[in-house]
């Protein structure tokens, strides 16, 4: 069995409407579907340094990052560099992504810093399909509009086929509008 590995995700929040079609798409074509809710990743998997140091600055960056919203208005079909013949269907922002990238950045500070993908460059998106094919993957890339929020970080463990939820933290409430 390997160590568990250590990550931050941002379960994301959507109107009913919007949830039941990512999931009904995710049930049929997202192998992970059964194991996590669509989400955001912002700390890939890792195998953490001091687990309770990173916990706690992943927790004080949630808890001073307002929540996030967002637009998912493109499909993208996105060659997995980590596993060479799978090609993963992302949705990706329009709206909301440089604020996702400056949340990325500033969890990879402090304890993290060591942990940071630099083969890997970051790009924000919620993933919901896996095919065997670049073309597979392309045709099912309909037309997908979506308008969401972000408003906490999950710390989680994740053991070969387990996802454990260690901590939420939330993001800082937005002022009211």
């Amino acid at each position: 069995m390997t160590a568990p590995l250590l990550l931050a995700m941002a379960e994301v929040e959507l109107r009913a409407a919007d949830r039941a079609r990512i999931d009904a798409f995710r049930a049929a074509h997202d192998p992970q579907h059964p194991l996590v809710p669509a989400h955001v990743t912002f700390v890939f998997p890792h195998l953490p340094i001091d687990e309770a140091a990173e916990r706690a600055h992943i927790a004080a960056i949630a808890g001073r990052t307002p929540a996030i919203d967002f637009v998912l208005r493109d499909a993208a079909a996105v060659l997995d560099p980590l596993h060479p013949g799978t090609t993963h269907l992302y949705l990706l922002p329009a709206e909301g992504e440089p604020t996702m990238r400056t949340l990325h950045a500033a969890l990879y500070g402090g304890p993290l810093a060591a942990a940071l993908r630099r083969d890997l460059p970051f790009q924000p998106h919620l993933t919901i399909g896996a095919f065997s094919g670049i073309d597979a993957a392309r045709q099912a890339a309909e037309s997908w509009n979506t308008a969401g929020r972000i408003g906490a970080l999950s710390v989680c463990r994740f053991a070969g086929k387990t996802l454990e939820r260690l901590e939420r933290c939330p993001l800082r409430a937005s002022p009211a509008a």
